[in-house]
């Protein structure tokens, strides 16, 4: 960690980020796993990758045809994954201590490597843009990967820290962190158009899509860009969620969107429900060192095409799906995105200070 920053939290709360040193040996590898240049032409005289204009129908008709069949489909596993939650949060809650504070989720560190895993687990990155308030993947992984070990290490202190300022989340949603963070396939991105046009490129889709049935992972979106519009980011976690069948949290650092948290640059992970194969994985003999997998063999995906040829705006039904979770956010109050606890409890101490100030108190984005 940087000097200044003592911690993940901090470097949130500053609104700023740094640039984290990188291991020689990981860095070297992640550079040699793109070659930007390859951008080859086709027999068609098409630029190698570009979509044909009856491609570009069908997957309009696809989506249409696919929309409320997507929509159902998510109600179910979402209503899946919630159900997951309670159980190991209400009825039989996990304690704390169920990773010690050397585990891999807690260091970020890969075993086989000894270098940080993240590096290792990037399915895909676009070109990066010459964008003044992009940050470079080196920083992008790190901030976002030590944020959130560094809550799953808030669980792994015995006896527990006490819920509050110290520990905001209870401990299975600490370890729903060690998942995502450590066995995600990670996506890095430029900013919210370059998430549309790849969201939209039924390639792209069609290589999570058979990413997340081999792997039986969950797949994580990073931005480099900090700076983005609040409303056309809900609407991006909502194409997410119509293209496919899965929940889309859209993480942050601005104001909350939608159901969204804090996070030091924009993550929005689509929630395939694998996190539960690991987080239940940890009740049974030898669960800890389990739930460590191994660095994915990126090579075999995202190897053929370029993929960000899609439309790099929302259509209406992701618009509306926006605005819906939006209003039903809104009608919760105080309680706004935080799903399972209760802000009003685990922040009191934040909504206090904004009050003795006299702020009002809203975490969420205004659309």
């Amino acid at each position: 960690m940087s000097p200044g920053i003592q911690s993940a939290d901090e470097l949130m709360i500053a609104g700023r980020y740094v640039e984290f040193p990188v291991p020689n040996a990981a860095a070297d590898a992640f550079f040699d796993m793109t070659d930007f240049s390859d951008f080859r032409h086709d027999d068609s005289g098409l630029p190698h990758g570009r979509l044909s204009p009856k491609e570009r129908l069908a997957d309009e008709f696809c989506y249409w045809l696919s929309l409320p069949f997507h929509w159902a489909a998510q109600v179910f596993r979402n209503g899946s994954d919630i159900l997951r939650v309670l159980d190991i949060l209400k009825l039989r809650p996990l304690p704390a201590g169920l990773v010690g504070l050397n585990h891999p989720w807690v260091t970020g560190i890969c075993p086989e490597t000894g270098e940080p895993i993240w590096f290792s687990n990037v399915i895909y990155r676009s070109e990066p843009n010459d964008h003044p308030g992009s940050a470079s993947d080196e920083t992008v992984l790190l901030a976002n990967g030590r944020f959130m070990a560094q809550r799953v290490r808030q669980s792994a202190v015995v006896p527990e820290i006490p819920l509050g300022p110290a520990r905001r989340m209870p401990h299975c949603i600490n370890y729903m962190h060690g998942s995502s963070h450590y066995n995600s396939g990670l996506v890095i991105l430029n900013d919210i158009p370059d998430a549309f046009r790849h969201i939209n490129d039924p390639r792209f889709r069609r290589e999570i899509r058979r990413f997340v049935a081999e792997e039986q992972r969950e797949v994580l979106f990073l931005l480099r860009n900090r700076d983005y519009c609040p409303r056309e980011y809900a609407y991006l976690s909502c194409c997410m969620r119509t293209h496919f069948r899965w929940f889309c949290n859209p993480n942050g650092p601005q104001e909350r969107v939608l159901w969204g948290n804090a996070a030091p640059f924009p993550a929005a992970n689509l929630i395939t429900g694998h996190w539960s194969d690991d987080v239940y994985a940890l009740r049974r003999p030898g669960g800890s060192d389990k739930v460590v997998r191994p660095p994915i063999e990126t090579s075999q995906y995202f190897q053929d095409d370029d993929y960000a040829q899609g439309r790099d705006h929302a259509a209406w039904p992701e618009k509306a799906l926006a605005w819906a979770n939006y209003y039903r956010v809104k009608l919760r109050g105080r309680k706004g995105g935080m799903f399972f606890v209760d802000r009003r409890k685990v922040y009191a101490d934040q909504i206090s200070s904004r009050h003795a100030r006299g702020l009002y108190d809203e975490d969420r984005a205004q659309f």
